[in-house]
This record gives C-alpha cells, structure tokens and sequence, in this order.
C-alpha cells in the first residue's frame, strides 16, 4: 500500500531465534504492491544483547517492508552464543503495526507467503495467516486466531509465544548453526508451493 512519504514512521522490534546479540546488522528493503524492491534500502542494526533494533523515517513511500537480519545469537537450548551467524527473513506489511519481529516462524514463512501472494494473488494477510497455520500444522500445533509471526516474542508471557520458543527450540536441538541454517532452508524451499513437507528426509530430521 502506498503512504505519504511525509509521515514518520518509527520502526522498532526484535530479532531472535533466541535474542540476536549487539551489533547484528539489519537490512530492511520497501516494497512495492507487487512485492518488487523500490530501491530504497535501510541499514541498522541491534543495539543490546535483548535483540531490539529500531528506524525512524519518513522516506517509506510503500507499507511492506522485507527485513533480513545477520548475526551471532543467544542459544536458548545450550544456553550460549551461537559460534557462528545465522541469517534470518521477515515480510511485513506496517499498515496497522510498526512493531516487527524478525524469528523463526516470520523466516519459515517468507518463501510461501511470496508464493501465495505472487502465484496465487492472495493478500499479504491472508497469505500470512495461511502460510503461519500451515507451519503449525507441520509441528502438529493447532491454534486458532495465532498471533501474526512478526508480533511474536519468545521473551513476553502468552501461548502464542510459548509456541515459537518451542518452535525454535525443536528446530535447534543439539545442531550446529550450520545444520540449523540448512534444515531451515530446506523447509521453507520444501513448503514453498503446497504448504507442507514432502521430504522424508527433511521430516525425518
């Protein structure tokens, strides 16, 4: 959606998988209503080991925004800093919300929510819903009415949350950040046109 490039917009949330440490870089991309980069990119970054990151503008000329985030992060499972950097995705569209958290469930999404939005012309709301509840239903969760994944943040109280950190937990278990990255990629690559995993081997793991 197009907005007055006038108005201010003050960006702000958090990156984790567990919380990404100090100085993460952030690159965060405008897109248009066809989801094509404008060609106006920003760059911030972490500025505490909590994960939070924040941008003030008034250079957006579109509500939908891709955000990529790369760094070390806290391990929640070993309880330690990551020994090497993950890189991690969200799509968001900050019509009604500038609050925008970067994690494991907005990553796993961002393929298949393109997708819907591109191949199948669903909105990005929509596409976000589905694509969210197909993620879910891989991990044999059901949960009505789930919070959108860029709201989401494993430190707050709430069930919706309490579902990503078990997500990002699964996900991690004893693997290196390397397997981690992998398994990643290989979901989202997997679910990217039906929503679900056909992969035994991915299944498996």
């Amino acid at each position: 959606t197009e907005i007055d490039s006038t108005i201010t917009i003050n960006l702000s949330g958090y990156v984790q998988k567990g919380p990404f440490i100090n100085g993460t870089s952030l690159i965060i991309t405008e897109l248009d209503d066809s989801l094509l980069a404008t060609g106006k990119t920003f760059t911030t970054q972490i500025n505490n080991n909590q994960g939070s990151f924040s941008l003030k503008t008034n250079q957006l000329g579109y509500t939908t925004l891709q955000l990529i985030a790369s760094g070390f992060y806290f391990d929640e499972v070993k309880g330690e800093k990551s020994s090497a950097q993950l890189t991690l995705f969200a799509l968001t569209d900050i019509s009604d919300n500038t609050q925008v958290n970067v994690n494991l469930l907005s990553h796993l999404e961002f393929n298949r929510v393109l997708y819907l939005i591109q191949e199948e012309g669903k909105s990005i709301s929509d596409a976000k819903q589905q694509a969210q509840r197909e993620i879910l239903d891989i991990f044999g969760i059901a949960r009505e009415n789930m919070t959108i994944s860029e709201l989401l943040d494993i430190s707050q109280v709430g069930k919706d949350n309490a579902i990503l950190l078990a997500i990002s937990a699964v996900l991690q278990g004893d693997q290196s950040v390397a397997g981690l990255s992998e398994l990643l990629a290989n979901i989202s690559t997997d679910i990217r046109e039906d929503g679900v995993i056909n992969s035994p081997a991915t299944l498996n793991k």
